[in-house]
Parts: structure tokens; sequence; C-alpha cells
């Protein structure tokens, strides 16, 4: 019975202790899509720093239709994101340049 209730103790009590907290961040690309083959040669875009993927990004920020969220890169970090706390950097150094198109 002392086993038990020692046994649950440390179950119950020191094992959330040891327990870390993690998340992912994700660099997503959002690019306007054109109609226009010319304007498709210098596409806009912008990068972003997201703890959501590229499917859950486009449901909970507002994303025009004409626009394409694509996954670039991702990471883990150890810790909480509250209190809004910057992401910690890539541990791959920088984000990776886009190659250039060929003319």
């Amino acid at each position: 019975m002392k086993y038990r209730i020692f046994l649950s103790a440390f179950l119950f009590v020191l094992l959330p202790a040891f327990a870390q907290a993690e998340y992912r961040v994700f660099v997503l690309k959002i690019t306007k899509k054109s109609a226009d083959p010319q304007a498709a040669q210098k596409q806009d875009f912008r990068l972003v720093e997201s703890t959501l993927d590229h499917i859950q990004y486009r449901y909970y920020y507002p994303i025009a239709a004409d626009e394409e969220v694509t996954y670039i890169d991702t990471w883990r970090c150890y810790g909480r994101t509250g209190d809004f706390q910057p992401h910690c950097p890539n541990p791959k150094g920088q984000i990776p340049a886009e190659p250039a198109p060929a003319p």
C-alpha cells in the first residue's frame, strides 16, 4: 500500500515537473497570383514566421483569394510561446534565398 501511494505521488506530482514545452516555427511565403504573364515575372511576395502551418495560417489570418501560401522551412523551439515572446532563431542559419528565375 505504501508503494502504491509513493508511485502515485511520483506520477502526479514529480513527473510533470520534468515536462518540457516545445513548439514548431514555420516560414511561409505568401505570393500574389496574377493572371497576366508579364506580371508573373515580378511576383510580389512576403515571408512570414508563424507557429501555424501553411494550411492553418489561411484559416486564422485573412488571406486574399488571389494569394497563395507556401511552406518554406520549419524548426522546433523549446519553451513557451506565451507573453508575446519572439520565436527562437532558425538553427540552420538564415532563411534560404529563392533561386533566381532563368532569363
